[in-house]
């Protein structure tokens, strides 16, 4: 700090940017943000990012998806690594297995179809 410049929490984000917009142009920017999830600054990386496309839709919705995609992978190595141990595994329950997700990836299918339906039509 002795050189006079502000640190920030990170070395990498070395430039600061402001401007000014509307008090219209500011609630915009503040619901966008709300509804992707983000607070402002992150919102605002996200836009130049994505070359000002950002879709800011189902955030948290996305995020328990991932969530709960992942906790099914995960059970899904344990039940391998279950089965490689022993050296064998029922039919019955590899069945149940494969069932379960051909079931997975049924509904993955729907709601990805039903978000970019409503994302299209917004």
């Amino acid at each position: 700090m002795a050189d006079g410049n502000r640190r920030y929490r990170s070395n990498k984000k070395l430039y600061k940017v402001s401007f000014k917009l509307s008090e219209e142009d500011k609630r915009l920017l503040e619901d966008g943000a709300q509804k992707a999830g983000m607070n402002i600054s992150e919102y605002l990386r996200n836009l130049v990012r994505g070359g000002g496309n950002m879709d800011a839709s189902f955030a948290t919705d996305r995020g328990n998806f991932i969530r709960q995609i992942t906790g099914i992978a995960t059970n899904v190595n344990q039940i391998a690594k279950v089965v490689n141990t022993q050296g064998y595994g029922y039919a019955s329950d590899i069945l149940s297995v494969k069932q379960d997700l051909e079931d997975v990836k049924m509904l993955t299918q729907e709601v990805l179809t039903v978000w970019q339906s409503l994302r299209y039509s917004a």
